[in-house]
């Protein structure tokens, strides 16, 4: 997988499969090395690194090598903007998130007596909150505790538009200024998602995660129209898009479903949050 000049190897295995898997990896590398040096591409091996996403009792890793270097497994990789670490907790990026977000809080805090409401809130869109929620499709199984630690920006963030104190009372401050809390917030970027996937609004990597019950069982019941969920013995594996996407999306109520315009299906699903009908 490449984006602009910077290219992603992966793969997927069962810890008996550790060894060939592996080797299978390495051949890869060695496969995009030989073509790199046929096209004349630069191969920067000091930039190479990877990340391993460990389970319990995984023997030790085999070496894994570009043009003889060893690449040492890190905790954490960024991709894109999404700092990733290997157990999938997303506790650095929502370190990362709520760290870059309150220091521009804290820039926008002193110069809000120069500013009109207005002005204040589109500074809160353009500069926190597009950071706040970006990617939050890829990240938003992570804790409670991170979650709550996102709400705290958002917290911030409602008492320089509304100018309140520390300890005001702020839940009916972001319901005045018709925001979604961050919990509901995630809930509606992941919905809008799998209703993109439905819909044919993404690539097929994507929609092809989602698939009607009526697709794989011919019996017609009151839950044929559900999305089928993936069997998944762990809850490690409950977080994957595909079975945490599914599960909300059938927790939706029928005639919200039966959108089919995203942006309807967006609107009307953030007013049904805002009522708190779904939180």
């Amino acid at each position: 997988m490449g984006y602009v000049d910077d290219t992603k190897t992966f793969i997927a295995f069962p810890p008996r499969d550790l060894s060939s898997a592996i080797s299978d990896l390495n051949e890869d590398l060695n496969e995009i090395s030989r073509w790199c040096c046929a096209n004349s591409l630069l191969i920067n091996s000091e930039k190479v690194i990877g990340v391993s996403q460990l389970i319990r009792n995984l023997p030790p890793i085999p070496p894994i090598k570009i043009l003889g270097k060893v690449i040492n497994p890190v905790p954490v990789v960024k991709d894109l903007g999404v700092s990733i670490d290997r157990y999938l907790s997303y506790n650095e990026n929502t370190k990362e998130l709520v760290s870059n977000c309150m220091f521009k809080l804290s820039r926008i805090n002193r110069i809000k007596h120069l500013l009109d409401k207005k002005t204040i809130l589109l500074l809160m869109e353009v500069f926190v909150f597009s950071k706040l929620f970006y990617c939050s499709t890829i990240w938003s199984n992570t804790s409670k505790q991170n979650v709550k630690k996102l709400q705290l920006v958002q917290n911030f963030a409602a008492r320089i538009v509304l100018g309140l104190r520390k300890y005001d009372h702020i839940s009916e401050g972001i319901q005045s200024l018709k925001w979604l809390n961050v919990k509901d917030t995630l809930f509606l970027n992941d919905a809008v998602m799998v209703h993109k996937c439905l819909h044919g609004r993404v690539p097929a990597y994507l929609s092809d995660k989602f698939m009607p019950r009526s697709a794989i069982h011919s019996r017609s019941t009151r839950y044929c129209n559900d999305l089928n969920l993936p069997k998944c013995r762990l809850a490690t594996g409950q977080r994957m898009f595909s079975y945490r996407g599914a599960k909300l999306y059938n927790e939706l109520p029928l005639d919200i479903k039966e959108i089919e315009n995203t942006r309807f299906f967006k609107k009307r699903l953030r007013n049904e949050l805002r009522k708190n009908l779904l939180s």
